[in-house]
């Protein structure tokens, strides 16, 4: 099997001939693994690794990335600031451009970036340079996220609860550029990618952000549009959704979701046993393997165990792609650790 034969049979829920395999770091882990295997390039640390899928953005050439004062501002106008931690750096969040309008007249005069300033050169790049890989493409957030980002989280929280009319303005907006930019991308650049990938963080470690209720107002609806464009044009629909996402699982199905990523096992109600049991005939799961208690703080052994639990329990029947329970492997992560995950995937998870 191919890489992205592998991932798409294991998708429609049948059984490839071993799990699929993910990946991906934050840049001190990638130039550390780079030393390891003396490359010098981060697909050639993909390879290394037997990954099988490929993470790639849509370009935005219109608006390019602008600094002042040491803050960076994206093509949406929010401001990032870099910030040291132990083993390495990190850009957050430090100006939400619409953080203090009042007004949906505000909201609605506001610099919009429209999907005409997309351009798909990258996606386009990265299957010709992985033609056997599983293409997945990506645009911006989702809708209560970028949202988040804009207004700020408190303001935009408060917002669905005191000022519905501008919290569904801002999300309007978000999706306004996002439905037609996803049509474009499907129709421009669709024999270059395989799945669609949103991130849309809505809940905590302890449970969801928002209640049922919110949720089906302010979330479904556009995650529902977005899995009906995808899957119109034969693509399928990737949502990341960090935490405890258990409680919503039926609705993001009933939406449409296709894949689910990171599968935090460390949250309530995340135990990959209970979520394959209920859920796992309905939708793939994507990561799973624990990144704060295993594979950052255990051993090597506690990594393989981890590996070859959750590949016999979830990845039974197929609906599963194995990779660490956060898109993003952190600084502090052993190398050992991080050697183990791959090897035992690729050696070990055969079916």
């Amino acid at each position: 099997m191919t890489s992205r034969e592998r991932v798409l049979s294991a998708i429609e829920h049948r059984a490839p001939d071993r799990v699929p395999i993910t990946f991906d770091a934050e840049k001190e882990v990638v130039a550390m693994l780079m030393d390891r295997f003396g490359v010098r390039t981060r697909d050639e640390v993909w390879n290394a690794l037997h990954i099988d899928t490929r993470l790639i953005g849509a370009d935005h050439h219109y608006r390019h990335i602008r600094e002042a004062d040491g803050v960076r501002f994206d093509f949406w106008g929010i401001g990032e600031k870099e910030q040291a931690y132990t083993g390495g750096t990190y850009w957050e969040y430090c100006h939400h451009p619409l953080g203090a309008m009042r007004e949906t007249r505000e909201i609605d005069n506001y610099d919009w970036p429209t999907p005409d300033e997309l351009s798909f050169e990258s996606l386009r790049a990265a299957r010709a340079a992985n033609p056997d890989k599983a293409i997945i493409a990506h645009i911006t957030h989702g809708g209560y996220f970028k949202a988040t980002h804009l207004r700020g989280m408190e303001a935009f929280m408060m917002d669905m609860i005191e000022n519905p009319v501008l919290a569904q303005a801002v999300i309007g907006h978000v999706t306004a550029y996002l439905f037609p930019a996803l049509e474009r991308m499907c129709r421009e650049a669709g024999d270059a990618f395989d799945i669609f990938y949103v991130a849309d963080d809505f809940c905590s470690a302890d449970g969801p952000l928002v209640s049922p209720a919110m949720f089906r107002q302010y979330v479904k609806p556009y995650l529902t549009r977005l899995a009906d464009i995808a899957h119109a044009h034969d693509k399928r629909f990737l949502l990341h959704v960090c935490g405890a996402v258990r409680p919503l699982l039926p609705d993001l199905i009933d939406a449409g979701v296709d894949i689910l990523e990171p599968i935090q096992t460390s949250a309530a109600g995340m135990d990959v046993e209970g979520l394959k049991r209920d859920f796992g005939d309905r939708i793939t799961f994507y990561g799973s393997i624990d990144l704060i208690n295993v594979l950052s703080r255990g051993t090597p052994d506690d990594v393989r165990r981890e590996v070859l639990k959750n590949f016999r329990i979830v990845g039974k029947g197929g609906g599963f792609i194995v990779g660490p329970g956060h898109t993003y492997i952190q600084p502090d992560c052993p190398l050992v650790n991080i050697l183990a995950l791959y090897e035992t995937a690729f050696n070990e998870c055969r079916y």
